[in-house]
């Protein structure tokens, strides 16, 4: 599996779709082709795998019934580039589809957050919204598929029903292309859960304060239910 680790290292020269929404200065890092200090481990690369597998697999059943017109569609520009994972052909016309496998118990909470009208990953919605943008045609519907891999069940959300996804996008990228043409780092902006993933945590100022804060927090809650 580790021979396999150039086709998860893909060309920095520019920022990738599949990091949109993220943290800037990751992604300017990414760009820079800074090392990491963090790198992924085995098994991170073998749920990468597992990833790749079933959207192999998605892609060869939409193939068979009919419905795939495109998979794995390059899309790039001056500073981005990233491949579209499938674009079928329905009655109400074509449908971009970005795939996210995830275990089980995030899956159905997936599914919860749609029944409660929640945005849920919106890192995601930008993700894919900016695929749409990128196509040299339009779409009629822009959906996040999220696969168990556990159990195979599908969850399907659509990213246009998304409160203000358009200009949410605009912004992610216009600051961040703004600082890269500036040669300029931006200012951190991960999601709450972000620094503990990244592959830049050891050798990031603003990361280690923010895993120092949690880690506080944590023990700070332990010794409060140790004395209930």
């Amino acid at each position: 599996l580790s021979e396999n680790r150039q086709e998860y290292s893909r060309d920095t020269s520019k920022f990738r779709v599949s990091d949109a929404g993220r943290c800037h200065l990751m992604r300017y890092w990414k760009r820079q082709g800074k090392p990491a200090s963090d790198e992924p481990d085995e098994r991170t690369y073998r749920v990468f795998e597992v990833g790749h597998v079933f959207h192999m697999s998605l892609q060869d059943i939409l193939q068979e019934k009919g419905v795939l017109v495109g998979k794995e569609i390059k899309v790039e520009d001056l500073h981005r580039i990233g491949h579209v994972d499938a674009i079928i052909q329905s009655e109400e016309g074509l449908i971009l589809y970005d795939f996210k496998t995830v275990h089980s118990r995030k899956f159905h909470h997936k599914r919860r957050e749609r029944m409660e009208g929640s945005n849920g990953d919106i890192h995601y919605a930008i993700q894919a919204y900016t695929y749409s943008e990128m196509l040299p045609f339009g779409c009629h519907d822009v959906r996040i598929a999220y696969i168990s891999k556990d159990d195979l069940c599908i969850e399907e959300t659509s990213v246009l029903e998304m409160a203000n996804i358009s200009d949410l996008v605009t912004e992610d990228w216009h600051k961040l292309i703004d600082t890269w043409e500036r040669q300029v780092e931006p200012e951190p902006n991960p999601m709450p859960w972000e620094c503990g993933y990244c592959s830049y945590k050891s050798g990031c100022n603003y990361g280690q304060k923010v895993l120092t804060e949690a880690e506080e927090v944590k023990k700070n809650k332990k010794k409060k239910e140790a004395k209930q």
